[in-house]
């Protein structure tokens, strides 16, 4: 199979990362995996000079900006230091690399970035209120950055995944109890190859799965409704989140 290009993942160490290389190799592109650790290629994405040097260093015709962490439990619980690397990572990362890859794919003759989302940033989320505020930034920042780049060759789309099954899911933790709002975790291969749809379609969002997608999206359309609904959602989350760790045994 011929080579289509270079695709750069960040967050390319294991869970989505390691999917989406999976997926875009057997897509026929040489993929470059970055992380913090983990990876032959070390980047940390908060760095936007590591990120320009990179993207001058390989000419990515796809940037994958996947790398993220999770926000667990409240914020009045979380310190400063918490909540500034979830809005770091999860934004400001995506921000660098759209940023540098977008230049360079200008200047090569173009591509097409997709930024990992997630649906916590269709409605605001209670228990991941930092996270779900840096997933919301992602989603508008990917929009206006598709508006800016409108008429050019460089295309930017946005995944709004639902809970995916990664190790950063800690099935235990009760602070992660908004991951299993949904009826069952996503598994990696299943968002990978969504975003992969999504690259070579002419949408710019999707919601995985795209059902879970519009009803999330009207309630952050209807904040009031959204606090009327929180605490039988809630409780489903917890019966859901139960189940999924009588599966899983004890914790290890």
């Amino acid at each position: 199979m011929p080579m289509l290009g270079t695709a750069v993942v960040t967050g390319g160490a294991g869970g989505l990362g390691t999917a989406f290389c999976a997926a875009l190799g057997a897509a026929g592109y040489d993929v470059v995996a970055v992380d913090l650790h983990g990876t032959s290629r070390l980047l940390d994405v908060t760095d936007a000079d590591a990120c320009r040097a990179l993207a001058d260093e390989v000419a990515p015709e796809v940037w994958v900006n996947n790398a993220g962490v999770t926000g667990r439990g409240e914020v009045l619980h979380q310190t400063d230091a918490e909540i500034e690397t979830i809005v770091r990572v999860n934004l400001l990362g995506v921000v660098n690399g759209s940023r540098a890859a977008a230049r360079s794919m200008l200047e090569t003759g173009g591509g097409a970035i997709l930024n990992v989302a997630s649906l916590a940033g269709w409605a605001p989320t209670p228990h991941l209120a930092s996270y779900s505020a840096a997933k919301h930034g992602v989603r508008a920042f990917s929009v206006a950055l598709a508006a800016e780049l409108r008429g050019k060759a460089v295309a930017v789309k946005c995944l709004l995944p639902d809970g995916i099954d990664t190790p950063m899911v800690d099935v235990h933790d009760p602070r992660q109890l908004m991951s299993f709002t949904g009826r069952r975790l996503l598994s990696t291969d299943e968002v990978a190859a969504a975003g992969l749809r999504l690259l070579r379609s002419r949408a710019l969002v999707a919601s995985v799965p795209h059902r879970r997608g519009v009803g999330v999206r009207l309630l952050g359309a209807a904040p009031r409704l959204a606090l009327a609904l929180q605490r039988p959602v809630e409780r489903r989350a917890r019966r859901r989140q139960a189940r999924a760790a009588a599966a899983a045994g004890p914790r290890s």
